[in-house]
């Protein structure tokens, strides 16, 4: 082979031995190695979400709110603007009030409506559109007090005055704002001058509005006066209506903070007794149960629990039953009326003698976060300070009740496939079943001082965090991941963390009922009854399986948002909102955030 090379004349001197062609390999595939490296710091670095849209508001913006089905409003000294997430512009600007102020705005809960209030002068739009949907002006109101949409009936109930005089309720279909009917409250002389335009009452199908002397009793079918009762005191501001209008009961609790009433009233609204009878607190809960109305009232220090009779409004037990301070729950059931107190104890009232079913009560922690009852006379409680199960009819426990060590925000979730409530001290996190079976998962030491203020329970795992931590635990109790971004300075928090913090409390709170209890079925505003259509497809959350989370922090190029996967915890991507308080909205919904860039310009970034 040498000869036949040197016969070709070629010099391969220049050619590497095995040895040093081995060690230049290495060297090459360590520099492609660290290039490598280097390359994907760069590509995570540049990873950063470019702003995709920029709206121009009329004015200067004063305030920006993230509104349910995707929509941003904005309101600046020219008016009311409003952005539908992922569109290029700004849908419409709503400029006939000028400046709206954020205490101005309300938005009706369950609905596409936003009520812009100035002084008794209400507008209703459609903040989808921006179109006016109902103004007092057009419909005969003088001052407008309050709004009440009722998704049952799929109507808004209006209260105020009218511009023919007087006060009056008005209802209106809730999507096409048609008039369904006025009533009016002109009779001064058995309604009194005015009455109170900002709440009413509802039961059994009749609508109670409080008046300046009494009660008028209004049917909601109809939308007709059935009954006016002209005899309460006229400064008692706490009221309770119950109601069989088949059989023309009318139960009426009244309370000036002092002095204390029953008012019981037939179907023509006429007392039945010589003289309303006395209550030992102001009313708290009325309910008729078989032939009695129960009644929960309560003073500052105590609670009272009373039966009367329904035929003629005695009363069942000879002195009412006190507990000491306030009431968690009160359940009526066939064995007796079983309460926790909040201060810390349990018990069952016999309904035939008003005496406790456990001459002792049965003690536990205050305050209760849950009380359920079980079958077998047993009861599962869990408070800010213990957990365990007890026998309501002997006052044992049937486990040990098990002491909390430290409890700084206790938050549960019910964990519907594993039948269990996941629950967080702040410190401690467990597994609690009903029949008092705990498991401690892991201690809990998140840092600046935070404590959980979320559980979220996902395939992957039980994601447990605070504004700054996450931590992924699966669902046998093992950590999947722990995740810390720090602060970029406290005074930053108020505004956009803690915004985030109550919206994952309002949601997590939903769990905190156990086995057996009726779920919301309203958790989202897409559950309301009546909304059809386009206005349903709009306002369907979806939040609960979103896959990331948006966490404030100092990033190298600024203070920013890091896009971290929930499930992994990994961060994916960076947001520079180059602020050093920033104002901005995330709505998880719709995968888009907005931030404040100048005085009237936001910017909005995909977030997909």
């Amino acid at each position: 082979m040498k000869r036949f090379i040197s016969s070709l004349g070629l010099n391969f001197s220049w050619l590497p031995t095995i040895k040093q062609q081995k060690e230049k390999y290495a060297y090459a595939k360590l520099f492609f190695s660290l290039f490598f490296v280097l390359m994907t710091v760069g590509v995570f670095a540049q990873n950063t979400i470019k702003q995709k849209y920029q709206y121009t508001i009329k004015g200067n913006i004063e305030m920006i709110e993230k509104a349910p089905g995707g929509y941003l409003l904005v309101g600046s000294s020219d008016g009311l603007s409003g952005i539908e997430a992922q569109t290029s512009n700004v849908k419409y600007t709503y400029t006939k009030m000028g400046k709206i102020k954020p205490e101005e705005m309300q938005l009706i809960p369950n609905t596409p409506y936003l009520a812009l209030t100035r002084g008794y002068s209400k507008v209703i739009i459609d903040y989808t559109s921006g179109v006016e949907v109902f103004t007092q002006a057009n419909t005969g109101w003088g001052a407008i007090m309050s709004l009440h949409p009722d998704l049952e009936s799929n109507t808004m109930i209006v209260m105020g005055t009218r511009l023919t005089g007087g006060y009056a309720l008005g209802v209106y279909d809730l999507v096409s704002f048609k008039e369904k009917g006025i009533v009016g409250f002109l009779d001064k002389k058995l309604m009194g001058v005015y009455i109170n335009a900002l709440n009413f009452y509802e039961s059994d199908g009749k609508i109670f509005v409080r008046t300046e002397k009494g009660i008028v009793c209004i049917d909601k079918a109809s939308l007709t006066i059935n009954w006016v009762y002209s005899d309460l005191e006229r400064t008692s501001s706490i009221i309770k209506v119950v109601a069989d209008a088949k059989k023309g009961e009318y139960y009426i609790g009244e309370s000036n903070g002092k002095d204390h009433y029953l008012h019981k009233l037939d179907a023509n609204g006429a007392l039945t007794t010589k003289k309303p009878t006395k209550l030992e607190g102001m009313p708290q809960r009325f309910e008729l149960i078989d032939n009695y109305l129960f009644t929960h009232t309560a003073d500052l220090k105590t609670t009272y629990f009373q039966l009367y009779d329904r035929v003629n409004a005695a009363k069942v037990w000879k002195d009412a039953y006190e507990v000491g301070g306030t009431i968690h729950e009160a359940s009526i059931t066939p064995f007796g009326i079983i309460y926790a107190a909040n201060k810390g104890e349990i018990n069952t009232i016999d309904l035939a003698t008003g005496s406790p079913a456990v001459k002792k009560d049965i003690k536990t922690g205050p305050t209760f976060k849950v009380f359920e009852i079980l079958p077998n006379n047993q009861a599962f409680y869990l408070t800010t300070k213990d957990m365990g199960v007890v026998n309501l009819k002997t006052g044992e426990p049937i486990k040990e009740a098990t002491k909390f060590k430290k409890v700084t925000n206790m938050i549960t979730m019910y964990d519907e496939k594993n039948n269990r409530l996941v629950v967080s001290t702040g410190t401690e996190l467990f597994f609690i079943k009903s029949d008092g079976d705990i498991k401690k998962v892991a201690d809990v030491d998140f840092k600046e001082n935070e404590t959980p203020s979320k559980i979220e329970l996902r395939e992957s795992g039980i994601l447990v965090g605070s504004a700054q931590s996450n931590t992924l635990f699966s669902y046998d109790g093992k950590v999947i991941y722990e995740s810390y971004f720090k602060a970029p300075g406290q005074s930053l928090l108020g505004k956009v963390a803690m915004g985030a913090v109550a919206v994952y409390l309002t949601r997590q709170s939903i769990g905190e009922r156990y086995v057996g209890r009726t779920k919301s079925a309203n958790q989202s505003v897409g559950a309301a009854n009546g909304m059809l259509g386009e206005m349903n497809k709009k306002f369907r959350a979806t939040s609960g399986t979103k896959d990331h989370v948006y966490i404030l922090t100092k990033l190298n190029d600024g203070i920013g948002l890091v896009k971290m996967n929930k499930n992994t915890g990994k961060v994916e991507a960076e947001i520079i909102l180059d602020d050093k308080k920033p104002e901005y909205e995330v709505d998880e919904d719709y995968d888009v955030l907005y931030f404040k860039k100048e005085k009237n310009i936001i910017v909005g970034y995909d977030l997909k």
